[in-house]
């Protein structure tokens, strides 16, 4: 019996061509699917090249398809005799042809397998890590026991080397989430590392200054009362701020366990990128996102010895400042929540030549227990620092620009050259030992405090605002755009504002009378 054997009606070079023609296509939908899942916003490198691969191919592989279509077309109409014959069978021609759609989405199912394995992945990362934060160790110490004897007692202590390395680990997946998966899992990282602050640090009660609250001499004082608290003064701060009982204490205080310490560096030294995240949550950040304290606060231009500032460049400089201001205030992004952190004797210093690692802009410091600290050249723009206690802290080259410093414990800080534009110091607390050297003060909020024991300049105090609750040791000139009553604290945030906005054309209110009428009525 004679064999039948049946061709297409190709070259057996044509069908070649379109065999690896849909090799080519299943190909690039492969790389297009890998780069979906793995590009960033903005691809460098090889990843670009891939990419602009994928891209390119995508209308290579649509002519490919009809032209495949078309060589289907002219076989079953008989349409292609012009061709030359070969030996291609019509069923592989089919098979590759029908079959190329079921290998593509294949290839989808199996990349969707990858993901979701991936997202396992980071979740497992994620909770191996939170339980080696809780690492304990037995550890077996000397003692006595009830009748005095020696005898060996075993403690439980934190397992301080495997923390650290749970909180490295938790670093890694807020940089890798930020890279591969817009940051998806990075403020959920951060929220895990400030509530471990907050809790640990708090294991040991921080210590309060044992001595009672100074109170400044009244006004119209006797020559007895005087000379009685010059010398309680004396005894209390010493010639300088290393004399004084508040230094001395807080130099006794005990610094942060060193987990507790690497966790505040990891906040610290996030990325920019990792910043841009913050700013977007809940959404994934775009292009165009900002991390507004990452905006440079105005600054006001040096002036050369014997030359006076213009008052020009001084209203241009208050009203970007303002600016500034509200827009820092209408921040609504992620912010670090160290609210409540017993931080007495940390070192959140910059260590780095760019600072990159000591940003703390924006972040929560209210009622923290700051004693003690150093915290040069941190950057700290916009940070709520409202009722904590920073007594002796260091806060040399700190950028505390538009930070909220409110009903804050300062006895013994230094600010020596620090930033503190904008800032809101209202009921602060302060006292001789306050180093102000070399602080710009400018467009700063000063309601009801206390300067007469500090070494305040005249130069410092006229770039701010303040009303009649603000004292000022007897040398100093109040500044004639201050009110000259205590204003509420509503009215008086109500006054700032304008002059923030036109300080040249601002007109403080009248004193108002007894009979509440407006003295000039």
């Amino acid at each position: 019996m004679e064999q039948v054997t049946v061709t297409l009606p190709i070259s057996q070079t044509a069908g070649w061509v379109i065999l690896t023609a849909l090799g080519i296509a299943a190909a690039t939908v492969l790389v297009w699917l890998t780069l979906e899942e793995s590009r960033r916003d903005r691809p460098r490198g090889p990843l670009t090249l891939l990419t602009a691969f994928g891209w390119a191919m995508v209308p290579i592989w649509l002519l490919i398809f009809a032209g495949t279509l078309w060589q289907l077309w002219a076989m079953l109409t008989g349409s292609a005799s012009s061709l030359t014959s070969g030996g291609l069978g019509a069923g592989a021609l089919i098979a590759a042809v029908l079959g190329a759609p079921f290998v593509i989405w294949g290839t989808v199912l199996k990349q969707r397998t990858v993901d979701f394995q991936k997202e396992g992945h980071i979740t497992d990362r994620i909770t191996s890590a939170v339980e080696q934060l809780g690492a304990e160790k037995t550890v077996k110490v000397p003692g006595k026991d009830a009748d005095g004897k020696d005898i060996t007692i075993e403690q439980t202590l934190p397992n301080i080397e495997v923390r650290i390395g749970a909180i490295l680990s938790l670093e890694r997946i807020a940089q890798d989430s930020t890279r591969y998966d817009k940051g998806r899992d990075h403020v959920r990282v951060m929220e895990i590392l400030c509530a471990y602050i907050r809790e640990n640090s708090n294991a040991t009660p921080p210590q309060d200054f044992p001595e009672p609250e100074w109170e400044p001499l009244k006004e119209n004082p006797t020559e007895e009362e005087r000379a009685a608290h010059l010398e309680k003064r004396q005894e209390r701060f010493g010639r300088n701020f290393s004399e004084s009982k508040a230094y001395k204490w807080a130099q006794s205080l005990r610094k942060p366990r060193a987990d507790i310490a690497q966790a505040l560096l990891v906040l610290g030294r996030r990325t920019a990128d990792q910043r841009k995240v913050e700013a977007a949550w809940p959404d994934p950040p775009d292009r165009d996102t900002e991390w507004v304290f990452d905006r440079p606060c105005p600054e006001l231009p040096d002036i050369k010895n014997g030359e006076t500032r213009d008052p020009a460049q001084i209203e241009a400089f208050q009203k970007d400042l303002a600016d500034w201001n509200r827009t820092l205030r209408a921040y609504s992004g992620y912010r670090l929540d160290l609210r409540g952190a017993s931080l007495q004797r940390a070192d959140l210093s910059a260590k780095r030549p760019d600072q990159s690692d000591a940003v703390f802009s924006g972040a929560l410091f209210q009622s923290a227990h700051i004693e003690g600290a150093f915290l040069g050249n941190a950057r700290m723009e916009g940070t709520n620092l409202s009722n904590a206690q920073m007594e002796e802290t260091i806060l040399w080259l700190a950028r505390l620009e538009g930070a909220n410093l409110s009903y804050t414990r300062m006895e013994g800080t230094t600010f020596m050259e620090s930033r503190m534009d904008g800032a809101d110091l209202s009921k602060a607390r302060m006292d001789k030992t306050t180093d102000w050297t070399g602080v710009s003060l400018s467009g700063a909020a000063i309601w009801s405090v206390d300067f007469r024991e500090t070494t305040i300049s005249e130069d410092q105090i006229k770039t701010t605002f303040g009303d009649g609750s603000t004292k000022l040791p007897e040398d100093l000139h109040r500044p004639t755009h201050w009110p000259e009553e205590e204003l509420d604290p509503w009215d008086f945030d109500t006054e700032y504002q304008k002059w923030l906005q036109n300080p040249e054309a601002y007109t403080p209110p009248p004193p108002e009378q007894s009979d509440g009428q407006a003295a000039d009525d």
